[in-house]
């Protein structure tokens, strides 16, 4: 048996927190990544697709925290156990890096591995933006690291900022985008700030200790939009753009519900079909340790399970497929839940293409030989900006 799916792998240290941060990580200053962090995770990585009968993966994703301090050898013992058994290779593995981690040793090294796809998180050029956030490294940094990934990187190169940090304008972050494009990156993930509760960022807004201007932050998000449309970027999700061909394929693989594994403390898997389940690791490294240091087999691993309904998973399938440009497939959902759209969705979706806000359009794709067309219902460019209040009605 051939399982195709994917592989997600996290890597839950950084030398440093940034206060807007809501994604599980430590810090750890100067001190390396635990080597008993790397067994254990390298244990999970052979267990979980033992079970799953995985001889083929699509696409690896190492996030974090900061994969960029994995030690040269932490890392080929991770990538060790992700080609162990494999048919053939990924056909994308990608590792999140920051700017003042990059080096010509470090991008060779990615490239000797197998690594087709780096992901700089850059966010802003901006030195006082940067220092306001507690992001660590600055625009000289950037600059430096980019002139390393322009030389010396063989792959894709992704690029992340994030529009309406404090301190940051219009003016400044176009000056980003700016900079940015003269090293013509071709992904770039560009999200709207998130002021979580929880974070240190969240805590000073409510507090009142900062004050930020949401409708400003929106503003400076379609200027920065508008730029890279008009410099050759396609907008294929909400936060993301590309250039002709050069979408991230494991990120297509949440926005299409297709199966994938997640390794690591804080990780999340899920498999769709009969038995649908998702399943996200504990967020506590020691739990994690104890457990897959010696562990044989998945059961009792710390964390929680979620068996996903059919009603879950329809509602999940407009969530993330609504995200794209491209859309929801109509035979698509017929094929996955053996019925038509929901009624409720046809009558909403009418109702915002009234508005103006939504289309559907006929791809034709092959078949068996057969050229058959498949109906896509999409939010537009305008659309696309009210995505959760369109999910909040859809509930």
């Amino acid at each position: 048996m051939i399982l195709k799916t994917s592989l997600y792998i996290h890597i839950p240290f950084c030398k440093s927190k940034c206060s807007y941060c809501d994604f599980f990580s430590v810090a750890c200053g100067n001190q390396n990544i635990p080597e008993e962090y790397i067994s254990s995770l390298c244990n999970e990585i052979k267990i979980r697709k033992a079970e799953n009968k995985v001889d083929l993966l699509e696409t690896v994703y190492i996030g974090g925290g900061t994969p960029s301090l994995l030690r040269p050898e932490q890392f080929s013992a991770i990538l060790r156990e992700v080609f162990s058994g494999l048919k053939i290779p990924p056909k994308e593995i990608t590792v999140e890096a920051n700017p003042d981690d990059i080096s010509k040793e470090l991008l060779e090294s990615f490239y000797s591995f197998g690594v087709t796809r780096i992901s700089c998180g850059i966010q802003s050029f901006n030195d006082s933006a940067l220092k306001n956030v507690k992001r660590r490294g600055n625009e000289k940094i950037i600059c430096a690291s980019l002139e390393l990934i322009k030389k010396y990187w063989k792959g894709i190169f992704s690029a992340d900022l994030i529009s309406g940090l404090p301190k940051e304008d219009e003016k400044s972050f176009l000056q980003t985008l700016n900079e940015l494009f003269q090293f013509r990156p071709e992904h770039i993930s560009m999200y709207s700030l998130t002021i979580e509760d929880e974070t240190p960022l969240g805590k000073s807004f409510l507090s009142g200790d900062i004050d930020y201007d949401f409708e400003k932050a929106d503003e400076i998000w379609i200027s920065g939009r508008n730029f890279l449309l008009k410099n050759g970027y396609g907008h294929y999700e909400v936060s993301n753009f590309c250039l002709p061909g050069f979408e991230c394929q494991h990120n297509l693989v949440y926005w299409n519900q297709n199966d994938y594994i997640g390794c690591g403390a804080g990780g999340t898997g899920t498999f769709y079909g009969k038995k649908s389940v998702r399943f996200t690791n504990a967020a506590d490294i020691k739990k994690y340790i104890q457990f897959w240091k010696d562990a044989k087999s998945s059961t009792g691993a710390p964390g929680t399970e979620e068996k996903l309904s059919a009603e879950t998973q329809s509602f999940e399938f407009f969530m993330m497929g609504l995200r794209t440009l491209r859309g929801v497939s109509r035979e698509e959902y017929k094929k996955r839940f053996f019925s038509d759209f929901p009624e409720k969705f046809i009558v909403l979706f009418d109702r915002w293409a009234e508005k103006g806000l939504c289309c559907i359009k006929e791809i034709s794709k092959n078949d068996k030989n057969k050229n058959i067309l498949e109906h896509f219902y999409s939010l537009n460019e305008e659309g696309i900006l009210f995505l959760n209040r369109f999910l909040e009605e859809l509930l």
